[in-house]
């Protein structure tokens, strides 16, 4: 029988101390580029969830076939480094769902600059060369990875990268977050209208600590949201971050009191709780505090309509679909079209049947905490939050949940 996790909350007001994963977004950033400088070991407090740790391992032992599982962010950049390894050949692959997401215009933009890549059977066959770079644009890309997997191989490119990104810009702090980072290891982007000119060089060996990982903390947001006299601390957070997630605090404000003290950042459940905003909430920005932010308002009694979620049809589920299943099991309403989501109506069915996240580990990590507002949740493949958060279950027993095997 496959397993399933019972989770019932604290006896009493939730009180703890977490100690988030470091953020797999910077750690598989920091990997790429400590690759290409040859040298894995400069990248410090690496994330312990399975997307890092398998491109770790494949960066560090470079197999024939590189099997990325279910990490999207894997497969694309992988598609990237493999395409600069002059005289190797790998084959970049994964489970079926990853497959079936959409990797074709990273592929074409990677071809134009010079790669050679070809879909076989298996995956994707990539012969490394020396590429010539030069010019690509991505008109309203459905994922910004397309874009980071680029300008992370950009230095080796022989004539530099003239990227240009127009239409809707979904995911935008991630492309920060990379160009940043390229500056840390000593390669300066130059901003230009509409794009980034990147020229050719080398980076340089110097040293990266992964701090912790903003999109975990949302799931805390979430339980002091729900949880009257809750009080979280979560050492390591600080208010300078390259991660576009800390935009949880402005988000979860109306039930959450977020502040910052010296060694990370006090999450307090506020009393007198504030409306939220009757006009849609854009997260086009934060796509990934969409599952969070939703069963929180949920668990609120709140409608709400969030936008810009154009692309979470195509992530390890259908995101948008798979909420709205949740929702509506529980009493809620929902609607979604394009990237536009509706709820309303407050939880109204609190015995309902296990959840099962389908592969999704933002999915488990987001339901968990609904144990506050329901008498227990049980989940289905509770170990799908190795994903990103493999320590998950016992920071919640931790915090005084009762999460046992059913």
């Amino acid at each position: 029988m496959a397993l399933k996790y019972r989770i019932r909350r604290p006896v009493g007001p939730l009180k703890t101390t977490v100690e988030l994963p470091s953020s797999k977004s910077v750690s598989n950033r920091a990997l790429m580029m400590a690759s290409l400088i040859g040298d894995l070991s400069l990248v410090k407090n690496l994330s312990d969830g399975d997307d890092t740790r398998v491109m770790h391992q494949l960066l560090r032992d470079k197999p024939h076939t590189m099997d990325c599982g279910a990490g999207g962010t894997t497969l694309r950049f992988l598609l990237a480094w493999a395409a600069v390894q002059e005289g190797e050949e790998h084959v970049i692959t994964g489970i079926p769902r990853l497959m079936e997401r959409p990797h074709d215009d990273l592929v074409q933009a990677l071809c134009t600059l010079g790669a050679d890549i070809t879909r076989v059977p298996e995956g994707f066959r990539v012969r490394g060369k020396r590429m010539k770079g030069g010019h690509v644009h991505f008109d309203s890309p459905i994922s910004s990875q397309y874009l980071s997997a680029i300008l992370l191989i950009s230095p080796r490119l022989e004539n530099g990268l003239d990227l240009r990104w127009t239409g809707t810009r979904l995911s935008e702090p991630f492309v920060g977050m990379t160009l940043k980072m390229l500056s840390h290891f000593g390669i300066f982007p130059r901003l230009e209208m509409d794009g980034v000119r990147v020229n050719p060089g080398a980076y340089q060996p110097v040293e990266y600590v992964v701090p912790p990982d903003w999109s975990s903390a949302a799931f805390w947001f979430e339980q002091v949201a729900l949880d009257a006299g809750a009080e979280v601390f979560l050492p390591g957070l600080d208010s300078e971050t390259l991660q576009g997630d800390r935009e949880a605090i402005r988000l979860w404000a109306p039930w959450v009191h977020a502040e910052f003290e010296t060694n990370g950042l006090r999450l307090s459940h506020r009393k007198d709780p504030d409306p939220w905003p009757s006009d849609p909430v854009v997260l086009k920005h934060v796509p990934d505090l969409f599952q969070p932010l939703a069963f929180t308002l949920a668990g609120r009694s709140a409608s709400a309509t969030l936008s810009g979620l154009d692309n979470l049809v195509v992530k390890e589920t259908d995101r948008l679909k798979a909420v709205s299943e949740v929702l509506t099991t529980l009493g809620c309403t929902t609607s979604y079209k394009g990237g536009t989501f509706s709820m309303a109506g407050a939880i109204t069915n609190t015995t309902p049947l296990p959840f099962d996240p389908n592969i999704d580990h933002r999915m488990a990590l987001s339901i968990a905490p609904l144990a506050l507002v329901l008498p227990e949740v049980t989940i289905h493949d509770p170990g799908v939050v190795d994903k990103s958060y493999p320590r998950y279950w016992n920071d919640l027993r931790k915090a005084g949940y009762s999460v046992t095997e059913s």
